[in-house]
């Protein structure tokens, strides 16, 4: 019996899809410049305080309700919307079932949300509400990257971690991954299901790190699913 010759066939056809993309120079800019202004503004930094409502172990957690201009606002929405749509029809490719869902179809579950996270901070695994959610960055300093490679607590681990995000699923049965971790740079955004757990590690240098997460659903859906509720509740 030769063993040589032989062809392999690897496939990972089960499981959720992560999709990694850019946002726009103009997207970011927004994004950025108006995170500032709540936070340098007394009044909005108190009513826009979006912690309760977030499972992050921060300081700086704020929503960016009724803070955007008519037209940044249209801007935000095309945007995400349409990188949620792309999102949805790369299913076929990744999972073999095509789920495409047209940028009108979908969503945006408001408030966007904008998390300033410092030294020493973390978010615990968590999930989010709707079907598809996102994660986009404003700002991640290089100190961070350096961390997991020069600092004496990171350079020597196996699983350097300082500031990544990891996305978490299910059950360690060998011969399998239940998590990947990401290590993100300005501009990236990450779309995966809104179910997916997830976290991010704290890091030790003394700087800052931007992220910005929304979540969607698919308005066909949630029409069905409000309907549905409606007719029970007549029934009841």
């Amino acid at each position: 019996m030769s063993l040589e010759n032989r062809q392999f066939i690897v496939s990972r056809q089960f499981g959720p899809y992560i999709c990694k993309s850019q946002i726009s120079d103009e997207l970011h800019k927004i994004l950025l410049n108006t995170a500032n202004k709540i936070r340098k503004n007394k009044k909005t930094r108190k009513t826009n305080d979006y912690r309760k409502r977030l499972a992050g172990n921060l300081s700086e957690e704020y929503s960016y309700e009724n803070q955007f201009s008519p037209k940044a606002e249209e801007i935000v929405d095309k945007e995400l919307c349409w990188l949620a749509s792309m999102y949805t029809k790369f299913s076929k490719q990744a999972i073999n079932m095509d789920l495409s869902v047209e940028p009108e179809d979908i969503v945006m579950q408001k408030p966007v949300w904008v998390n300033f996270m410092k030294q020493g901070e973390w978010n615990p695994a968590h999930a989010h509400t709707g079907d598809i959610s996102c994660v986009m960055y404003l700002q991640v300093p290089l100190e961070i990257q350096l961390e997991n490679h020069k600092s004496k607590s990171s350079m020597n681990s196996n699983t350097p971690s300082a500031g990544k995000i990891e996305f978490t699923y299910g059950d360690s049965i060998g011969y399998s991954n239940t998590g990947v971790m990401m290590n993100p740079k300005v501009k990236d955004i990450f779309l995966f299901p809104a179910k997916l757990k997830h976290m991010v590690y704290p890091f030790k240098s003394k700087t800052e790190r931007i992220s910005v997460s929304v979540n969607f659903a698919d308005k066909k859906v949630a029409m069905r699913n409000l309907q549905a509720r409606g007719e029970r509740e007549n029934w009841l």
